[in-house]
């Protein structure tokens, strides 16, 4: 029986219209080359959805999870119940424009040094999103701080495909070989960072990651943690703790977290200024601007146990609803046995 070549790996935990229209897009996508599956976790959600999908799309797989998880663990489920030469981790408040999944197979078939490609990422009011990073360093963020977020961090700019240091979760073919090799999603984090987590450790044995600005999504973005902005913003800091201990030094660590409040502190006092705007001037360039999770951002970096969290609000369901998460794998080794091993070697 031949491989598949794609699983399209989606998360559902709110907002069952948009988890719809996600299938509807790449239901319609009929001149698609690339063989596919479509596996729809329900992360506990109580809305009717896998009920839903289950009448409507008969080809759609559909998991019914009685707990509620992260988003590595939720990833690592679908993940580990399919066998597709590529995953398409995509979130369900998506819309994937025919040609998208054709145009990452093809780059991945063409790039063999490369394990993940991701899209150019719109929102549905067509401004560009960002899709593609480099990794976290205290050069980046000096300039992320001094630029109010323009320069430093995104560079999913241009129209080129490039290297890059990661791509957006939101949307991302990821080589199934890499993942397995690596030691899939890393379940030490609930929400967040995961995606320069993965990026770290595909590093560690030579695989690159690619912006491939020639195919989009379209995104509307954090519609799951919309309703809880504190636990997101602490959830969010939980994870680049975990990020930061693991990667750099201590005193690295420091400054890093120090810069980013900086300029999440920066970022509130012009939000403030520029409410005051006139309106139409304010309506140009502040559709983004939003002084209180600036200053969320900017307390959680100067502080130290940041809670509450996602992780919590998925545990006090859990507990209230009388089910228990299985215990999630361990934190995979950032160069499995062989591979370290050689390293090592070389090194040496």
């Amino acid at each position: 029986m031949p491989v598949i070549d794609v699983t399209v790996s989606i998360v559902h935990a709110s907002r069952p219209d948009l988890t719809v229209e996600c299938l509807e897009s790449l239901c319609a996508d009929l001149g698609r080359r690339s063989s596919l599956e479509v596996v729809v976790l329900d992360n506990a959600a109580e809305d009717g959805l896998a009920t839903c999908v289950r009448e409507r799309y008969s080809d759609v797989q559909v998991i019914s999870q009685p707990w509620r998880a992260g988003f590595s663990a939720n990833q690592n489920m679908i993940i580990r119940s399919t066998k597709s030469r590529y995953v398409f981790v995509l979130n369900p408040d998506t819309r994937v424009p025919a040609g998208t999944i054709d145009g990452l197979v093809k780059y991945l078939d063409t790039h063999p040094e490369v394990a993940v490609a991701g899209p150019l990422i719109r929102g549905f009011d067509g401004a560009q999103q960002g899709s593609a990073w480099r990794l976290v360093s205290i050069p980046v963020q000096s300039v992320w701080a001094l630029t109010l977020g323009r320069l430093g961090a995104v560079v999913s700019r241009g129209t080129t495909p490039r290297r890059v240091g990661a791509v957006s979760a939101s949307a991302m073919l990821v080589r199934r070989s890499a993942l397995e090799l690596i030691g899939l999603f890393d379940e030490t984090y609930f929400m967040f960072n995961e995606e320069a987590e993965l990026a770290r450790r595909l590093d560690r044995i030579g695989l690159e990651r690619h912006y491939v600005p020639h195919v989009e999504v379209l995104h509307h973005g954090q519609v799951s943690t919309a309703s809880v902005p504190e636990r997101q913003v602490n959830e969010t800091w939980n994870s680049l703790d975990i990020y930061l201990a693991r990667y750099h030094s201590a005193l690295g660590a420091r400054v890093i977290r120090g810069l980013t409040g900086f300029g999440y502190a920066v970022a509130m006092l012009a939000a403030n200024a520029g409410m005051r705007l006139p309106a139409l001037l304010r309506r140009s360039i502040a559709t983004s601007w939003d002084p209180r999770l600036y200053r969320l951002h900017a307390r959680d970096a100067f502080r130290g146990t940041r809670q509450p969290d996602l992780r919590q609000l998925a545990e006090e369901w859990n507990r209230s609803h009388g089910v228990v998460q299985p215990r999630g794998a361990a934190a995979p080794d950032p160069m499995p046995g062989p591979l370290r091993d050689s390293a090592v070697r070389r090194e040496h």
